[in-house]
């Protein structure tokens, strides 16, 4: 799980990337832009989910 969570959190970061990358052109498509942050949105969403789910495994597992 912590594997797909890091692999969740670079994919964030390259669209995070590319929407600044996009943003700075003279002429930004913001059809493009609305794309990426809509994926943006559910990677963050998923993250979320992964980060509780090691939570939980992690508080099950005696210290």
């Amino acid at each position: 799980m912590i594997a797909t969570l890091k692999a969740l959190r670079s994919r964030h970061s390259i669209i995070e990337s590319r929407i600044q990358r996009e943003q700075m052109r003279p002429s930004p498509d913001s059809l493009r832009v609305m794309s990426m942050k809509k994926i943006r949105l559910q990677l963050r969403e998923q993250i979320q989910k992964a980060e509780a789910m090691v939570l939980k495994s992690s508080e099950r597992t005696p210290a």
